[in-house]
């Protein structure tokens, strides 16, 4: 299995994400980020019919692995700084 590095960073990422670019962010394959927004429990996007979109920050949390509750108070802190 030929591993790849990532070619973009979570900076230069739009604030919403397809599979295509997670797997540039993550240096993973094409359909192994489409097997991933797949998931139920993936973040993505309702709404956007066949697309599959998402969140970058949604996303950044997912893969972090947090808990709800965790992800309530990050996305409060959040928040907090945007204001």
């Amino acid at each position: 299995m030929q591993i790849k590095k990532p070619t973009k960073t979570y900076e230069e990422l739009p604030e919403t994400i397809s599979p295509l670019e997670y797997a540039d962010w993550r240096g993973i394959g094409e359909s192994k980020a489409r097997e991933i927004f797949n998931r139920k429990d993936f973040p993505r996007l309702k709404g956007t019919g066949v697309k599959q979109l998402a969140d970058k920050r949604a996303v950044y949390l997912y893969d972090l692995g947090l808990k709800e509750d965790e992800k309530q108070e990050v996305l409060k802190e959040i928040a907090r700084q945007i204001i």
